[in-house]
């Protein structure tokens, strides 16, 4: 998954890992020069499978094995879903702030944004056990933390 920003060698990260016989969903947001740049190589290789802005991340997510992606908000729906993290190193400051968080979490490794060192670690990655989804990633959960939170400080 890539912001519209799309920090990093993107296109031929995508192609290396596809190149390995992975399945590879990318995800660039309204990044619409990445997404023609991606679907040319996919003209190439079967296994590229680029996505401009969709609607469809919860569903493209739960289809994958392993999200890789800069560290933010993704991670949180990854995790909500039991997905493996793959953290690129390529924010710095607050990026750097939320790559440790999500790396003290557990169930996430990460790498430089060099294609090489992606695909290799991303192949690594995937050898590594599923980690289980987030317990309040379901409706009722949330709604469960929720309401015992607003208990908590008095307005439930």
């Amino acid at each position: 998954m890539s912001p519209s920003w799309s920090l990093g060698p993107l296109t031929r990260t995508a192609a290396e890992l596809a190149d390995t016989g992975t399945h590879i969903v990318i995800l660039v947001s309204s990044n619409t020069e990445l997404e023609r740049r991606l679907r040319h190589a996919a003209t190439h290789r079967t296994r590229l499978h680029p996505f401009g802005w969709t609607d469809q991340v919860p569903a493209l997510m739960s289809a994958a094995d392993l999200v890789v992606t800069s560290s933010g908000d993704t991670c949180s729906e990854a995790r909500a879903l039991g997905r493996r993290l793959l953290l690129l190193d390529v924010v710095q400051g607050h990026g750097r702030d939320n790559l440790q968080h999500e790396l003290e979490l557990g169930h996430a490794d990460v790498v430089s944004a060099r294609p090489t060192e992606v695909v290799r670690s991303a192949l690594t990655a995937l050898t590594r056990p599923e980690p289980t989804p987030s317990p309040g990633a379901t409706p009722d959960g949330w709604r469960t933390g929720f309401t015992a939170a607003l208990q908590r400080i008095g307005l439930a």
